[in-house]
This record gives C-alpha cells, structure tokens and sequence, in this order.
C-alpha cells in the first residue's frame, strides 16, 4: 500500500479558446503532468480539469472541489503545471496557503514553474508564489476588460454575447457570429409557449412537454423546472436582450408575438388563488340566458351565488335564479362524461394526430422541395437561351416566345407552392391540446388550487355554450368534445364500466 507521501492530485486549466487551439488542450496538460508524477515517482489517483468553456461559477466549484478531495484523502502531492493554472484570485491563494501551512509534508507542485511549494518553503519561493499569484489575478481580470468591451459592441449591434435558448440558433452570416431560428426547434419552442396558456399545464409538466417535443439541455438532459422557467420568463423571444443583468434591444427575430409573451408572463406570475374572491364567480361572462341572449350576472345571497340575466323581457322574468353550485355540480357531470377509461387510447390517438400532423409536413415540404427544383431548371434553361442569342445561335424573336413560354412556366409552378398555412397548424394543435385537456379537466376543475381564469378557459375550451332556459340549464359540448364523450361512453360499455 502506498504511502500519503506517493499519492498526489493532478489539477489541470485551460484559459481560453485560443490556449487550446495552440496546442495547450487539457489533454497534453495532463500528459505533461503525468509524465512528471512518473519521474517524481508519484501516483495520481485522480485528475480534476478546468475547461475554457465553463463559467466562473463552474471553475470555482471544480477547484474547491479539488481541494477538499485532498483534504479529505490525505493527499500530499497537488501537482499543476503553473502558478496561473491553479490559483485565479485571492480567495484560491488563501485557501491553497491554509491548505499548505497546516502539514508540513503537503506540497503543490508548480511543474513549469520549477516550484515545489511547501509549509517550510525558503521566504524567497513564497515571495515568487506570491508575486505569480498577483500576475495570475492581474492575466485573468485583463482577460476579463476585453471581454467585456467585446460584449458591450456585440450588444451595441443588437446580438447577444452568449448561446441563445431553444428555439435558436448560431450562425455565421458576412463574417458575424448572430442568431436566428433553429429550424429543428422553432416550431415546437412556439407550441410550448401556446400551450402554456393552457389550464392543465404549470412549469413543471411544460418542461416534461419540452422533452417530449425535443427540447432539451445542450448534454440532451431534460429542463430543471427553473431552467425551464428562466426559458419561458427571456425575452429574447420578443427582440429583448436579458444580459448580466440589463436588458437591451436585440436584433435576432420574434419567435411570438409580445401579447402571447406578456400572457405567458402573467399566469407565471399568478399567485394562488383565493377559494372565493368577492365580484369574480366562476360562471361570471359564461353562462347565457337562453330567451334573451345576455349574460347570467351572480349576486351573492346568505352565502350563496345566485344567477339570472337582466330580466327585461317577459320570459325572463318567469324564470327563478339559478344556484352556481347546482350549475358546477352538472359541468362536474359533463366533464366526467369526457373521461376515456382506457388513458392508453388517448395517448395513441394523440401520438396518432402528431405524426399525421408532421406527414403533412414533411409531404409538402417533399412538393415544395420538387416544385423549387423544377423552377431552378427553368431558370436555368432561360439563361442558357440568352446564351444561345447572344451567340446568334437563335434569332430575337425566337428567344422571346421561348422567354415567355419559360415565364409563364414558374409563374404556375409558384401558384403552386405553399406550405401547412398557420392557421391550419394552429387549428390542429388546438385540436389536439382540447383532447388532452378533456382528460384532465374534471381533476383541474376541482382543484383548489386552480384559478377562476384557468377554470373558465376550461369552460369556454370544451364548451359550445351554457345556458338557462325555462329553469332548466343546459350545458353543450364543442364537436370534438361531443366526438369525446360519446366515444369514451362506448369505450365505457365495452369495458363494463356503464352503470
């Protein structure tokens, strides 16, 4: 078994970008570094790096961590190739000179440097440890000042000094670093923040939809709820730039549209709702009178909530105030009537309609692809007829009729072209987002926690109309929630669940 005195750490750091591209990588660090231990006959049994690419944040927390894994192993030897390769401030200087002075048998090994740094160490070697750490510190805030004047010029142009979030992309156009939509992610970025607005989605079931729909971390993990919620809360999305702190007006186009940002922001920023707020009844703006086509206004009556209209005509007037408890207890009915009692069949038929959905697609952009190719090969036929004229090979008149011929050719084949139109997109993925909600809408329905907006979008998503006529209310679904709920009760027979 070896002794402490044999063991050691190897700690190694890259600087910059440039520092690897000339040869300095983390890898030839370490060969050095190993190569080093086997001539000093010493055994590394762990090896911590510090890449360019990691924050300051990051390279603080490997460096503590590498010093606490010595503590903690009784190791003896740390072993670095330079001063600036292992202390970057004050804080680090300290922590390494308390490390050192309290055994006298713990070293730090600065291989380039030709220092071996210990407790007992000559004043003049603390002395040249100390004036390197300044020149470290003194390399890295430079570092730094440049930095940050080539971020405040990025920012001045209007693009962001950093990797834009899902949804976007970096990308080299005349010589420039900036950012548009990652045509892979866009899409799906969109849908997320559409369904945001959605009542049965919070932050943390938005971020497992995320990874459903491919967005995810730059190491492919899944979004932690509150990196999820910084995403959804960036205003990169609407031409703002959020960096270090300030905001400022960026270049990079709109991926939504700022009424659907700020609507996204307001349900983040809801708080839970009270269980009764005075002049906000649930069915307040959902409910019709049947004889006179206006709202059923709510008063509040020895505890109550009760309902009518204006009660200007005859018909009206007739007719008794409607409880909202009585009203609630049959929308409870008609939301446990959409419930399929096979969640399996949902699933299919949502993942059904979503790859539909994305076989229209990929068909027209396979025309559209077909139809560009075809207009590229008669453009290209018409230069070459200019050619063919100026060679004098044709004569003027002949080019013109053919010149024509070939202009009316991609005139047509361009009324041919185009694409899933958005409003079909939208139309469909409503579509789908009204069966999912269907499923889940008598448990939000109920729940405490749910706000009267989100209940009420609930109501107005899944609901034709709710109405009072003659005493009596009715409540009507929407075609596809009708199309629900008759299936789901044949689905209930079948499956022996009818009373």
């Amino acid at each position: 078994m070896m002794s402490p005195d044999e063991i050691g750490v190897i700690l190694a750091r890259v600087s910059t970008k440039g520092q690897e591209d000339e040869g300095y990588s983390l890898e030839a660090q370490v060969k050095n570094l190993r190569m080093y231990c086997t001539n000093t006959r010493i055994n590394p049994i762990k090896v911590f790096k510090i890449a360019e690419s990691a924050s300051k944040t990051e390279q603080r927390k490997i460096f503590k961590e590498a010093m606490q894994f010595v503590e903690k192993k009784h190791v003896k030897n740390l072993i670095v190739e330079k001063v600036d390769r292992h202390v970057r401030n004050l804080h680090d200087a300290v922590e390494t000179h308390d490390w050192l002075t309290k055994d006298e048998t713990r070293k730090v090994h600065f291989v380039k440097d030709a220092i071996v740094l210990h407790k007992n160490s000559r004043s003049q070697e603390w002395l040249n440890w100390g004036m390197r750490v300044v020149l470290a510190k003194n390399y890295i805030d430079n570092l730094r000042e440049e930095a940050m004047k080539g971020w405040a010029e990025k920012l001045a142009q209007g693009w962001m000094p950093a990797p834009p979030p899902p949804g976007y992309m970096t990308v080299v156009r005349d010589g420039k670093r900036i950012h548009d939509f990652n045509p892979e992610t866009y899409k799906s970025m969109q849908r997320i923040f559409q369904l945001m607005l959605e009542p049965q989605y919070t932050i943390e079931t938005i971020r497992h939809k995320m990874t459903e729909f491919g967005l995810v971390t730059g190491k492919g993990r899944p979004f932690s709820k509150s990196h999820a919620h910084r995403i959804l809360t960036n205003p990169f999305y609407i031409g703002t730039i959020r960096f270090n702190g300030n905001e400022y007006p960026g270049k990079q186009p709109h991926l939504i549209s700022e009424e659907l940002f700020n609507a996204v922001q307001a349900k983040i920023s809801r708080k839970r709702p009270a269980k009764y707020r005075k002049h906000n009844p649930l069915l307040k703006g959902v409910m019709i009178c049947e004889h006179c086509g206006k709202n059923i206004t709510w008063q509040l009556q020895k505890g109550r909530l009760y309902g009518s209209c204006q009660r200007k005509l005859e018909a009206c007037k007739k007719q008794s105030f409607v409880r909202e408890d009585a009203v609630l207890e049959l929308i409870q009915g008609k939301l446990d009537e959409l419930i399929c009692p096979s969640p399996e069949v949902i699933t299919w038929l949502t993942t059904l309609l979503h790859q539909d959905f994305q076989l229209s697609v990929n068909n027209v952009e396979e025309a559209q692809k077909a139809l560009d190719e075809r207009i590229e090969r008669i453009k290209r036929m018409d230069d070459m007829l200019y050619d063919d004229k100026l060679a004098g090979l044709i004569s003027g008149e002949r080019y013109l009729s053919k010149h024509d011929s070939f202009i009316s050719e991609i005139n047509d084949l361009q009324k041919q072209k185009g694409g899933i139109s958005q409003e079909y997109e939208t139309k469909y993925m409503n579509g789908i987002s009204e069966i999912e909600l269907s499923q889940d809408a008598k448990r939000l329905f109920a729940d405490e926690n749910t706000s009267s907006d989100d209940k009420r979008i609930i109501l107005t998503k899944l609901f034709e109309k709710i109405s009072l006529k003659d005493n009596s209310v009715s409540v009507t679904y929407t075609k596809l929630t009708q199309a629900i709920a008759r299936n789901s009760g044949l689905s209930k027979e079948i499956l022996g669940y009818a009373k």
